[in-house]
């Protein structure tokens, strides 16, 4: 007889007795399902190859117990056998679907259109409600999967960097969303309808990039077996040691033409840190990064008796990386380990925590917070301004002041009404401390410092 036991992947590094611990185990924690491993591995070799061994029986990939990651983007594949390729028809269902109809890209949509259930239910599970649209646009044949934005972003960064190799002088060669606002520019975005329509616009150009992107990162996750049978097998960790290597091998001597080095200890440590918060289970939550002096953080400047105060705009990314190709300066990642030697020891590694919201739904969120509408796939080259998620500005500051954190000249008395909150200066700034005290704007201890020991402890603790 064959001793097993049940491992829960990927968050779950203890193990069980019996599979249906291991099932009770998966639906607690909504991670992904688990995989068969053998105890006695001589054993196994005597009974069948090890390497014919499939995972067991598990849970429907379109599962409804099967919620959000706190940080997500989205890859999909055609699931038939043999594959098939996804037709056009397909593609421009799931472009119209996925790259503009889920979080945020769904921001530039009006909330009425939405009735309270499907603002619920988007919320609350938005992989189902993606799903349930599949399905009944009879496309059950499409699988839909949601990894670590963390992971998207290095995929996305690596077949950059592997496309490009060679032509980094060539600018018009890099995919850049510019996205500044000056004013009385013909193409400044100054409504939020221009700046939809702006948005619409970059991310049809790309649609075949983003298809390519997709392609790309299923054949990464086939070839290297963490894909099977229409789940991912393997521990997150495991992908991102594989990706971090790969964008190692390419040239130094490039890659510091193009961008900061992404492969350093300090950086990689912080990557595993993000991986670890944006693996975890969420509800109607996202997060958002910001490098800065957190106790300095405040959408009030203070200049004293004799100047007054101004209104800040504070940003920050979505993801660690946004920007990292063409906004540098405006990068969270490179803000959190310094410019220079010293200069991370001036900037905290803060995380936001926030409910999820619609464009003018008058939710607390949509008075403190603008998020632009921007895919994922485009954030990474985003440049300027005005793509960073940030605080608004108060009803009431004083016309024409630059707000505090804006590098443009903007008259808010008469543009960027979006940027503008129904509160005053004061009320955002009682909202904006009231994040910091419970904790859902907070820095967060590093953790990971050697993943291998991280990993280790955690599973001494589950035994």
């Amino acid at each position: 007889m064959i001793t097993q036991k049940y491992i829960c992947i990927p968050n779950l590094e203890g193990t069980f007795d019996s599979q249906l611990k291991c099932e009770d185990a998966i639906k607690d924690a909504l991670v992904l399902p688990y995989q068969l491993v053998e105890l006695n591995k001589e054993l196994v070799k005597q009974v069948v190859d090890p390497l014919t061994i499939l995972p067991v029986a598990s849970p429907p990939v379109e599962s409804s117990d099967i919620g959000d990651i706190a940080n997500y983007a989205y890859i999909w594949f055609n699931n038939s056998d043999p594959y098939e390729t996804i037709t056009e028809k397909e593609k421009d269902f799931i472009h119209e679907t996925i790259t503009k109809g889920t979080f945020p890209t769904y921001l530039n949509l009006n909330f009425k259109t939405y009735t309270d259930e499907e603002k619920e239910a988007l919320f609350t599970n938005e992989i189902e409600f993606v799903r349930q649209k599949f399905r009944k646009a009879g496309l059950s044949h499409i699988t839909i999967l949601q990894i670590p934005r963390i992971l998207y972003d290095l995929f996305n960064l690596f077949y950059f960097y592997k496309t490009h190799a060679g032509i980094y002088a060539k600018s018009n060669e890099i995919i850049t969303y510019n996205c500044i606002g000056i004013i009385k520019s013909e193409n400044e975005i100054d409504t939020i309808k221009k700046y939809n329509k702006y948005t619409d616009d970059n991310i049809n150009k790309l649609k075949n990039n983003i298809f390519e992107l997709n392609d790309k990162i299923i054949t990464f996750l086939n070839t290297n077996s963490f894909l099977v049978s229409n789940i991912i097998v393997k521990n997150y960790t495991d992908i991102l040691d594989l990706i971090i290597k790969d964008i190692s091998k390419i040239s130094v001597e490039y890659r510091k033409h193009v961008s900061p080095r992404i492969d350093d200890l300090t950086k990689i440590n912080i990557l595993y840190e993000v991986l670890a918060f944006e693996n975890k289970p969420a509800s109607k939550s996202i997060l958002l990064y910001r490098g800065a002096m957190i106790n300095l953080d405040s959408t009030i400047n203070d200049l004293g008796d004799r100047w007054g105060k101004e209104p800040c705009s504070l940003s920050a990314n979505l993801s660690i990386l946004s920007g990292f190709i063409a906004d540098h300066s405006a990068c969270a990642i490179n803000y959190m380990t310094g410019f220079s030697s010293g200069e991370e020891l001036y900037n905290n590694k803060i995380k936001y925590t926030i409910n999820k919201f619609m464009f003018g739904d008058r939710s607390p969120e949509d008075f403190l917070f603008f998020i632009p509408p921007i895919p994922a796939y485009l954030q990474l080259y985003c440049d300027g301004e005005l793509w960073h998620p940030r605080t608004k500005i108060g009803n009431d500051m004083v016309i024409k002041i630059r707000p505090r954190g804006l590098g443009c000249e903007i008259n808010f008395s008469e543009n960027y009404t979006y940027l503008q909150s129904d509160k005053t200066m004061a009320q955002l700034e009682e909202m904006y401390q009231s994040y910091k005290t419970n904790g859902n704007i907070a820095t967060w201890r590093k953790y990971i410092k050697y993943k291998t020991k991280y990993l280790e402890l955690k599973n001494q603790l589950n035994r």
